[in-house]
């Protein structure tokens, strides 16, 4: 599958029902991690594949992917 890029899959709000916001985590269930550029490559090849498009991105470095959403620190 090719490189999604900036220009196409990065953009802001438009109203479009395809606006998507991108996570990224670590993991504490395994041992090794993937890479955050790895993370978002995956996650803008996955957004361009339903047609779709990012409009920001949320990181947590610091909380475990396992946390459930609701209940993770700002």
């Amino acid at each position: 599958m090719p490189h999604a890029t900036w220009d196409e899959t990065e953009q802001p709000y438009d109203g479009c029902g395809k606006c998507l916001l991108g996570v990224r985590r670590l993991s504490r269930v395994k041992a090794a991690t993937t890479s955050p550029e790895r993370q978002r490559e995956d996650i803008l090849t996955a957004a361009k594949a339903v047609g779709g498009h990012i409009i920001g991105w949320a990181d947590d470095w610091e909380v475990s992917g396992a946390t459930d959403p609701m209940t993770r620190p700002q």
